[in-house]
């Protein structure tokens, strides 16, 4: 357990702060250049080490998988190319995927600069994540393409 939030800039000078079944990632240049910039799926990287340091501030796991943590972290960085590209895309995806995406874009929009990632008790959409982690496939290849189209850009 966390008694108090603790602030972490291990990893590529991230800002991460951590509290009891919380994880805080702020929404800056150092996250999206991380973002952009690795090889691979970065984000999926960046879940894997906040689970890995919870674990060790918390002595416990956050109830989080890596696969919900990592499309929470996607849609909120990339949203403005993740709406466009799934727009675009309409005919080519399932339609329950298309109806939870949907939704999904709307509340996010309103919520950018943190990325709150709480467990199931504590955050209220976290069963939106959760509900589209058997679609992470596709949803990393969406990410591919949003990080080819956000490095161009940048140029």
């Amino acid at each position: 357990m966390i008694t108090t939030e603790i602030l972490d800039k291990d990893f590529n000078n991230i800002s991460i702060r951590f509290s009891d079944k919380w994880a805080r990632i702020v929404c800056d240049d150092y996250l999206f250049d991380f973002l952009n910039h690795q090889k691979g799926n970065s984000a999926l990287k960046l879940a894997e080490y906040i689970l890995a340091k919870y674990q060790e501030l918390a002595a416990c796991p956050l109830q989080i998988t890596k696969d919900s943590l990592t499309i929470e972290i996607l849609f909120h960085v990339y949203m403005d190319l993740l709406s466009t590209l799934f727009l675009m895309s309409k005919s080519s995806i399932p339609k329950e995927l298309y109806k939870k995406l949907e939704e999904t874009f709307k509340e996010i929009k309103r919520h950018m600069d943190v990325i709150d990632c709480g467990e199931l008790s504590v955050d209220t959409n976290r069963h939106v994540w959760d509900a589209l982690e058997k679609y992470h496939k596709y949803i990393y290849k969406l990410y591919t393409a949003a990080k080819k189209i956000a490095i161009k850009k940048k140029k």
